[in-house]
């Protein structure tokens, strides 16, 4: 295949299974091909992380050495479908967070609705965007079933209560500066 200019690359980028553009530094979407891979490292990602498990349907075998031999950093931190853990979820978001200030991320699972579901949260929580524009992005993806509700909902309780305890301290801190 010949040269491709970023337009090009872009293209070919918004194809892959539910692609979506959360901010400059932090793409999402199913599960990507050997070739999308290549793509996502000529458009200047750095690091991929992997949601799905590698029984998943759709999973691209030996997908560590296709990234790997790509030069891409890989993280694979597979959520249960059916059990997912909201602290995991957590850690998930946090790490994302911490990456994407420097870094170039690609976050995937099998059909981009795991990790839609957690960018619903990461948009609110980390980003500041209102609910009903998270909410809307995230149903172009998916219906969140029951399972995956309840998890947002109990994540999202957590995110707040740990935004509460910032604010908190924040303005105990300017009161203390301000006597």
């Amino acid at each position: 295949m010949g040269y491709l200019n970023m337009t090009e690359i872009e293209d070919e980028l918004s194809q892959i299974l539910n692609f979506q553009y959360i901010h400059q530094h932090l793409f999402t979407s199913g599960q990507p091909t050997i070739e999308q891979f290549q793509r996502i490292k000529e458009y200047g990602v750095d690091t991929v992380i992997n949601l799905a498990l590698t029984d998943a349907s759709n999973h691209l075998e030996h997908e560590d050495r296709v990234c790997l031999d790509l030069g891409l950093n890989y993280i694979q931190l597979p959520i249960l479908w059916d059990t997912p853990a909201d602290d995991q979820c957590l850690f998930v978001l946090d790490l994302i967070h911490h990456l994407a200030q420097e870094k170039m991320i690609w976050v995937h699972c099998s059909k981009n609705y795991r990790v839609s579901s957690l960018m619903y949260l990461y948009k609110q929580y980390y980003l500041n965007i209102d609910m009903p524009t998270a909410h809307e992005q995230l149903h172009q993806i998916w219906e969140p079933n029951e399972t995956w509700t309840g998890l947002m909902h109990a994540v999202a309780l957590q995110l707040q209560g740990r935004k509460s305890t910032q604010e908190l301290e924040d303005s105990l801190h300017q009161n203390a500066l301000e006597e």
